[in-house]
């Protein structure tokens, strides 16, 4: 059942005239804070719930928890309206079906998480400036977290996987959309231009994700906790992929290594480099109209992952494939216009893709085995066929639909639990570890399947298992037992644990 939600007061969000002061990037980039007006509750959004007292719309200082609430209530909806729109369809739920719950001081610290019951944002004392800062007034950080509920609603299976370079997407995603969310103000977009000149290559306010939050952990730890003390990650960057099997567990800032974070900066690298490319273009097509180029720009790269996303098979996420299903997307959706700019940009942080031919422009992988659709006469079989599954296996459905006409994206998911021996986790003697294979079918207005993917069956050997465990065990980021809440998890640094059961769950990202 859909929880009901609070009334909205008289005068408070959406009244006309109510004004609010508001961080579109955030409090440390140089658009500072901008007037804005309350986005209205809208039927068939996501449900959450600021913890603590609502406050009545109003030019707010910084600092206070009711600045702090109507910026983590704007920058939520916005993240949640651009999603909606890049995908197409109304996300009614969460993962759980239960409203988002929201702490905006949940604590001490300089991070925040989401551990799909709740977003918590946390806050504390740069030592070198003696300012308090507060993850939840940076809409770069609001924006992340969001992406990782967005990203965990479309596709779950990426949640509790051990393999580091999905973990690692699903930190890049939630930094693309800090940079898809920010871009969607036009105070950003002018800065952006002021900044760049148009020529994003550099640095700038829309690619320096968490400015005040970098700062403050380089100030308080150091730089090898950040190295530069503008920002927290910097999506114009020059990294590379690599198997991050062969990369160190943990690396300096500076360096790649296969923690997520750290990993997440080659797909963040290559997104912004289509981002850029696509602002590009369109500047050169209408450039006496700057603003609304960046936008057309903005919305047709987050347009392209966002479809990536929602066709894709479950299972373990690779950029490679992301960044090859970006390009048949483009080629079928819209017209081929930017896979130069993609495969340029993929090819500039080490993945290369195959050079297209005329029958991939014609008729694209996903675009196949309509034989496949469970409504039909056999069709179940022969997904259990393809995926490689006995006869009468499980497979669980999923289901989104479309906001209009027809598009209904439905996912037919198989799970395998396998254990291995543990002498690395005291006290665990063995760990099991669940893995997903599935079909993903996309259906057209008539109802007849239009689009199929396919992520067969694989059983890992153990000594596979073993080497995506063996990162998250270096690190120390396995929790004997469940015990604990999702906070203390948090603060002892530990996003996995181990079930009763002995199975491994993750509690959260941050």
């Amino acid at each position: 059942m859909k929880p009901r939600r609070r009334a909205t007061p008289p005068g408070s969000a959406g009244s006309p005239g109510a004004k609010i002061r508001f961080f579109p990037n955030d409090p440390d980039a140089s658009v500072g804070l901008v007037p804005a007006t309350p986005i209205s509750d809208q039927e068939g959004e996501p449900p959450f719930t600021i913890e603590g007292r609502r406050y009545a719309p109003a030019p707010y200082a910084p600092g206070t928890l009711a600045f702090q609430y109507w910026q983590g209530e704007t920058a939520l909806r916005r993240t949640i309206r651009v999603w909606e729109d890049l995908f197409d369809r109304d996300f009614a739920t969460w993962h759980d079906d239960r409203p988002l719950r929201v702490r905006l001081r949940a604590g001490r610290d300089l991070n925040a998480f989401y551990d799909r019951k709740a977003l918590q944002f946390f806050y504390d004392t740069d030592k070198v400036t003696g300012r308090i800062v507060y993850a939840a007034e940076s809409l770069d950080v609001v924006a992340h977290e969001a992406g990782h509920a967005v990203l965990d609603t479309y596709q779950p299976g990426y949640w509790a996987t051990p393999d580091p370079e999905t973990a690692a997407f699903h930190e890049s995603f939630a930094d693309c959309s800090s940079l898809l969310v920010t871009l969607t103000d036009p105070a950003v977009r002018r800065a952006f231009l002021d900044e760049t000149g148009g020529r994003a290559r550099g640095s700038n306010l829309v690619s320096r994700l968490a400015e005040a939050l970098g700062r403050a952990i380089h100030d308080n730890y150091g730089p090898g906790a950040v190295s530069d003390p503008t920002r927290l990650r910097d999506a114009n960057n020059s990294f590379r992929y690599a198997d991050p099997g062969s990369l160190p567990a943990s690396a300096p800032d500076e360096s790649l290594a296969s923690e997520p974070h750290s990993f997440s900066r080659v797909f963040t690298g290559a997104f912004y480099d289509v981002l850029v490319w696509l602002i590009a273009r369109a500047l050169r097509e209408t450039p006496s109209e700057a603003d609304a180029a960046v936008e057309r720009g903005r919305r047709l790269a987050g347009r392209l992952l966002a479809r990536a996303i929602e066709t894709l098979p479950p299972g373990e996420a690779r950029y490679r494939e992301i960044a090859l299903r970006m390009r048949e997307v483009d080629q079928t959706e819209e017209g081929g216009v930017a896979s130069i700019g993609i495969e340029e940009a993929f090819s500039g942080h080490g993945i290369r893709l195959p050079a297209l031919t005329l029958r991939q422009k014609r008729s694209p992988r996903y675009r196949a085995l309509r034989a496949l659709d469970p409504a039909r006469l056999g069709g179940a079989a022969a997904i259990r066929a393809v995926l490689g599954l006995p006869v009468r296996a499980k497979l669980e459905r999923r289901e989104w639909k479309p906001r209009v006409g027809g598009g209904v994206r439905e996912q037919y998911v198989h799970r395998e639990t396998i254990s291995i021996r543990n002498p690395s986790l005291r006290g665990v003697r063995r760990i099991a570890v669940v893995f997903e294979c599935g079909c993903t079918l996309t259906r057209g207005p008539s109802g007849d399947v239009e689009g199929a993917s396919v992520h067969p069956r694989r059983d890992p050997r153990p000594a596979e298992i073993a080497r995506w465990l063996k990162p998250w065990l270096k690190r120390g980021e396995i929790a004997p037992s469940s015990g604990a809440t999702s906070k203390d998890h948090f603060r002892d640094k530990k996003p996995f644990r181990v079930g009763r059961s002995g199975v491994l769950e993750r509690v959260y990202f941050d």
